[in-house]
């Protein structure tokens, strides 16, 4: 009899075993788009038609951002740039409105499956993210192999974006002749309640008008939302030329 319950006890335990481990694999593996989460649109000024891909245009890029929901904005928005080898190498700094924003020593090389990193680095500010980019979708978006090298960086860009369009101009600026290969996309945090999200019930009393927030990002761009910036002539007549890019890659849930 006690045989019996124990096979019971197993039999139970191993059919709620097969149930849940494809629960937990989803939310950490599913590789679909989630449209909700995708409304940060980069697109080059002009852009009106939505081609199902990162829209492609010539360099300096002069680029538009903005929040494609119906109503709530978009903050504490980030910046993730990936470029390829090449480009890494003769690197001089990357550029926003004609300031430094970025330069070599900001990029990391990539030795994960997936970007950016999900935990927040309270040493730069980064909050962490509810969702990543896979690696190998990435470098198939910049025309390369898998086995090919890329690089990238996380940098806070903007404190809100909204439906209306912000406009910038990116520019890579190289240091001597090479190609140039880069994806830039845009993360951001749904915004909330000012006093809720920052500071908790006693925001008059303990936090002022400088409140950082520490929540992860939520929001991203997709594929047909970015842009791809490439030369538009060869680089080797143009040494310490501006060069931009924007883009955008698959992106894949993270287990909050």
């Amino acid at each position: 009899m006690k045989r019996q319950k124990l096979l019971i006890i197993l039999a139970l335990a191993l059919a709620l075993t097969i149930v849940a481990t494809p629960l937990a694999l989803a939310c950490v593996n599913t590789n679909n788009d989630n449209g909700n989460a995708h409304t940060i649109k980069v697109w080059p000024i002009g852009t009106t038609t939505d081609t199902g891909t990162p829209i492609v245009t010539g360099t300096p890029a002069n680029l538009f951002i903005l929040h494609t929901g119906a109503s709530e904005c978009i903050e504490n928005v980030w910046l993730l740039i990936v470029i390829d080898e090449p480009t890494y190498m003769h690197l001089g700094t990357i550029s926003i409105n004609g300031t430094k924003f970025l330069d070599k020593t900001d990029f990391t090389l990539v030795t994960t499956k997936d970007i950016p990193p999900t935990s927040p680095n309270y040493k730069t500010g980064y909050p962490g993210v509810t969702w990543q980019y896979t690696v190998s979708a990435v470098k198939s978006n910049m025309g390369l192999n898998n086995k090919d090298n890329i690089y990238y960086a996380v940098k806070y860009f903007l404190p809100e974006i909204y439906t209306k369009p912000t406009d910038f101009t990116l520019a890579v600026i190289l240091t001597s002749p090479s190609s140039i290969k880069a994806l830039v996309l845009g993360m951001g945090e749904t915004c909330t309640d000012k006093c809720q999200h920052f500071c908790g019930t006693n925001c008059g009393t303990n936090c002022g008008t400088n409140c950082v927030s520490n929540e992860q990002l939520d929001r991203f761009t997709s594929f047909s939302k970015g842009t791809l910036v490439t030369p538009e002539i060869a680089p080797l007549a143009l040494m310490a030329s501006p060069f931009a890019a924007f883009g955008l890659i698959k992106i894949k849930r993270r287990k909050q």
